[in-house]
């Protein structure tokens, strides 16, 4: 009605027969508002699932929502790739730091150069083949067609080297700026199959930090671990106090 009103007001000056005519013209406009069909709930849902069909048809779309829903988490079995580890000398009188502080690394390392050497060497072995490969496919224009497979060596090799690249990876996983769908897709598995360590080892630190033996806190825990990370490792159990 302030519509209205607003419409008989500018028009106010005009002959009677105009007025009439701006009044009836927006009275059509109501009536037509008031007669045109309201998009139901169930007309959206289906609207909805046309569009995600329409996706679906759409390869390299697919592609990219599997990679932003995390498509490969769980779906293959964990790798098998061997770590390469630096081993420290048992008998040294300094042990390796096990709590991270930049200057205590830098001494312990300073006075150890040939673990430096052996970890550039490890370094160099990993990912001297990739990028001869990458090299390969620049000059041949075939970057594009080999990406996922020299992904795959990448996620390999960083597998191989422990925590830290392992790291790196999984934030290239979600980089669409950086790698294709599929690439992503590819470094994804670095989120929960990474080579696991001996349970042995996990359940000592699981004693250790809870003061008491595993078969005093949980009534079962599977034997190996269900999924293994950069930093850590998931084991299923039942705990005795709740079971």
């Amino acid at each position: 009605m302030r519509f209205l009103f607003f419409l008989m007001i500018s028009a106010h000056g005009l002959p009677n027969s105009s007025k009439i005519r701006v009044a009836r013209s927006f009275l059509r406009m109501q009536i037509s508002d008031i007669e045109k069909p309201k998009t139901t709930i169930r007309e959206m849902s289906s609207q909805m699932r046309d569009v995600r069909a329409q996706i679906e048809m759409n390869e390299e779309v697919k592609a990219y929502m599997d990679a932003m829903r995390g498509a490969a988490l769980s779906d293959y079995d964990a790798a098998q790739t061997e770590m390469r580890l630096i081993q420290a000398d048992e008998n040294d009188s300094e042990k390796l730091p096990l709590v991270y502080d930049p200057l205590v690394l830098e001494n312990y390392y300073a006075k150890r150069p040939l673990l430096t050497v052996q970890r550039l060497l490890q370094l160099s072995n990993a990912l001297g083949g990739l990028l001869f490969s990458l090299t390969s496919d620049a000059i041949s224009g075939k970057l594009k067609e080999n990406e996922v497979i020299r992904v795959a060596e990448l996620r390999e090799a960083i597998t191989s080297l422990g925590p830290f690249y392992i790291k790196l990876g999984q934030a290239l996983s979600i980089r669409p700026d950086i790698l294709s769908p599929k690439a992503m897709v590819e470094l994804q598995r670095l989120c929960d199959k990474v080579p696991s360590y001996d349970s042995k080892i996990a359940f000592a630190m699981i004693e250790a930090e809870l003061g008491k033996k595993i078969e005093d806190v949980y009534s079962e825990i599977s034997p190996e671990p269900l999924a293994a990370a950069s930093l850590g490792q998931v084991y299923k159990a039942k705990l005795k106090s709740t079971g």
